[in-house]
């Protein structure tokens, strides 16, 4: 049984500028009315590292082939970037169709990394494995360092370029290794990764660049404050996830194994004899406003493997969850308050070490999957918890916004389940899925 104590329940960039052919030009898709798309919905898939593709949940056709590529915020575009030769293409594909609806060349080989959150401008960065000087060569190492934004290689300077459908907006060169983010609300604001020491990294703090005059700055607190020098937390990430709340416009980032961690209000006040050692948090960017704060996660979230954690927005978009399936542990977190409101334990799944997923089936109920098996219960308290078992260990979990749909990533598919008994209603073909990410359902 799901029940919750305290009485509630439970996403571009270069080192040059625009190719002259015209840059990031709008498509046709943006000046004619949206074609009408078929019924159905439309998977988004991760193929390889960072590598995403759209496939159509009816017939099994790729809409957007596999491609470095990141999700705009609101789920409805696909922006990837390929690297043809010395340059690199970019190009947003509406994700329920696939159709390209803008798209252009730039002269370097750049990555994509972030989106505004309807898509409209991407930040691309020098790649992960590369500095500014070698940015025609990929990283050297695939399962290293330089592999990820999050596992960035040593890098003294960064290039940042954000471009739109007109093409280049903004392009800075800023000291340090940096990795963009977010936008703000505004388009006038990027948000990234500052990683320290740039030259050997093993933390971050998340800053903010005014894009108009290319100045990194420290965010602000929740008083709206500038964070006084040397009161930046810094932060290592192991297990980082992140969820968009588009109705508040916020950024909620979950970050594992952070024993001793102090946050911003700790260096500024103190440390607090109520949080000594907290191994779990999440981070809140309001990208409105520009400041963070910390939602300090009890135990045991943190204490066991980064993977068994998740972070999911629940369907009415009124609390926010973070589930532990290594110990079988629910935190519900008001996300207006800014506070864990309550938690619950259940039987976690079986192997629950491995990666976790967290989905909402009909009625909102939780569905947690990790291993070969899925637990689901009610979020509100009250009914018991059931389980059933997959073929083949869960590669992620996507249900669409109504609960009447559940899709489960497995070993070379996605199936459609009965969210209640797991029975496969059908199955798709995935050759090398390495996990589901997104279902968006069309009318």
């Amino acid at each position: 049984m799901l029940r919750l104590a305290g009485g509630v329940a439970v996403g571009a960039a270069g080192a040059g500028a625009l190719a002259a052919s015209g840059g990031c030009e709008a498509r046709s898709g943006d000046r004619s009315p949206t074609r009408a798309a078929p019924p159905g919905d439309v998977l988004v898939v991760e193929l390889a590292a960072g590598a995403l593709a759209a496939i159509d949940a009816t017939t099994g056709r790729v809409l957007v082939g596999a491609a470095p590529s990141v999700l705009s915020g609101d789920g409805t575009r696909l922006v990837r970037a390929e690297q043809p030769g010395s340059g690199t293409r970019l190009t947003s594909h509406r994700l329920t169709d696939g159709a390209a609806v803008s798209g252009g060349t730039l002269t370097d080989r750049l990555a994509v990394r972030a989106t505004s959150p309807d898509g409209s401008l991407v930040a691309l960065a020098t790649p992960a494995g590369a500095t500014p000087a070698s940015t025609g060569s990929p990283g050297a190492n695939p399962a290293g360092p330089g592999t990820s934004p999050y596992r960035p290689a040593a890098r003294e300077r960064t290039t940042i370029v954000v471009a739109g459908s007109a093409g280049q907006r903004n392009r800075v060169e800023l000291p340090g290794n940096l990795e963009p983010e977010a936008f703000d609300v505004s388009g006038h604001f990027l948000f990234v990764l500052d990683y320290l020491p740039p030259t050997a990294p093993d933390r971050y703090r998340v800053r903010a660049v005014d894009l108009a005059s290319g100045q990194l700055q420290p965010l602000l607190t929740r008083v709206k404050t500038a964070v006084p020098g040397g009161a930046e937390e810094e932060m290592r990430g192991e297990g980082r996830q992140a969820v968009y709340d588009p109705r508040r416009r916020l950024l909620f980032t979950l970050y594992t194994h952070q024993p001793d961690h102090l946050h911003t209000r700790d260096l500024i006040a103190g440390a607090r004899p109520d949080a000594p050692h907290v191994h779990a948090f999440v981070h809140t960017l309001n990208l409105t406003e520009r400041w963070a704060f910390c939602v300090d996660l009890p135990a045991p979230f943190g204490e066991q493997a980064a993977a068994g954690h998740a972070i999911a927005l629940g369907p009415d978009g009124g609390t926010l969850y973070v589930v532990d399936a290594t110990s079988g542990t629910v935190a519900a977190i008001d996300p207006d308050a800014l506070t864990v409101s309550g938690t619950a334990r259940f039987t976690p799944p079986a192997a629950p070490a491995t990666p976790a997923a967290v989905a909402f089936g009909g009625a909102g109920a939780l569905l947690v999957g990790a291993g070969r098996e899925v637990v689901t219960g009610s979020p509100t308290g009250g009914g018991s918890a059931t389980r059933w078992s997959t073929d083949s260990r869960v590669r992620g979990l996507a249900g669409t916004a109504d609960g009447a749909r559940l899709y489960v990533g497995q070993d070379g598919a996605v199936v459609r389940v009965d969210a209640a008994t797991g029975a496969v209603r059908r199955r798709i073909n995935v050759p090398g899925l390495v996990a589901l990410r997104q279902v968006v359902a069309r009318a």
